[in-house]
């Protein structure tokens, strides 16, 4: 069984090996074919009543098929990882233990993934193995989305002010109910998944205690640079940052199965949803189907904290995680 670590419990020596493979598929041109995926699925899957835009619902966001997607996105660039270093698993970054003072966040350091960008430097990253200057990282302009010239940006803190807090993360984990109609973005649509996704704000909840875009949302805003527009895998912290995202969800479904004493799919629609969003829809563009991602067991890895463990007690405004 592989095991996925917390970035805390990561050695010297395992930053190295997940560093240099990541360089290594940069080099390959593998690297940016996940860039490009993650680009190509934001198109609209709609319903022929709905609106064909996309800041609606596309076939891995604002949508049930959030974390499905997310998580077989995950497991190729897993496997490509070990196919250069076998001993390597996607590291996760548990944003809510940076919360209170996120700029000096492990996950930022010189030998890992370096840290934020200049801004007289057009925010591009300045330190660490994915720097500008060192070339070795190469991540083209995108005039459309605000970002004039090359290089990996970030802007800590410029879009929104915070992370995630303990308490966030908990309002998500009791949740029932994992998606509820008409499965889109809207601040009023219930469930787990909307509200990790981050897109229940204080518009629809008033517990929600910060303003603008929640939970994994707001984890990329407060990175900002190459993790605001469509092609935000630029960033490698993207990883991290999703494999936490779907640790969280690991624990929820590992909740729901242990309060219902028994192993159910608790995932919606099983039929009759939005197209790519059902139960048993393939995840474009693989063959893979919602409902062969549900178990991490069965898909042979699990999280260095098991779910049992765990206690619950504008610069650039082309975001498709803004509210």
């Amino acid at each position: 069984m592989k095991l996925r670590k917390n970035i805390r419990s990561l050695t010297d020596v395992e930053k190295r090996q997940f560093v240099e493979a990541c360089l290594q598929l940069k080099e390959s041109g593998k690297y940016d074919q996940y860039v490009h995926q993650h680009h190509q699925v934001m198109v609209p899957t709609v319903l022929p009543h709905e609106p064909n835009d996309p800041n609606y619902r596309n076939g891995a966001h604002r949508g049930p098929s959030f974390l499905p997607w997310h998580r077989a996105f995950l497991l190729q660039f897993e496997d490509d990882l070990q196919a250069i270093d076998p001993s390597i698993t996607i590291p996760y970054w548990n944003w809510t233990e940076d919360a209170a003072d996120p700029q000096n966040s492990p996950v930022w350091a010189d030998n890992f993934m370096g840290g934020n960008g200049v801004e007289n430097d057009y925010w591009r990253v300045a330190s660490g193995p994915f720097a500008f200057k060192d070339g070795k990282w190469p991540v083209p302009s995108y005039p459309d989305d605000g970002l004039p010239e090359p290089g990996l940006k970030r802007q800590f803190g410029l879009v929104v002010n915070s992370l995630p807090t303990p308490d966030d993360l908990q309002i998500v984990m009791g949740e029932s109910l994992y998606d509820t109609p008409p499965y889109d973005s809207g601040h009023g649509v219930r469930g787990f998944r909307n509200r990790l996704e981050g897109w229940i704000t204080q518009r629809g909840d008033p517990q929600v205690k910060t303003s603008s875009s929640q939970l994994h949302n707001r984890v990329h805003l407060w990175v900002g640079g190459n993790m605001l527009p469509m092609t935000s895998p630029d960033d490698p912290v993207f990883f991290l940052h999703h494999c936490f995202v779907d640790k969280v969800w690991a624990d929820w479904q590992a909740r729901m199965a242990q309060d219902n004493e028994q192993w159910a799919p608790h995932y919606a629609p099983l039929t009759n949803g939005p197209e790519g969003h059902n139960y048993n829809d393939a995840l474009k563009p693989w063959t893979r189907k919602i409902s062969e991602v549900m178990d991490i067991a069965a898909l042979g890895y699990e999280y260095e904290q098991a779910p049992s463990l765990m206690v619950v007690p504008q610069r650039f405004n082309k975001s498709p995680f803004l509210e």
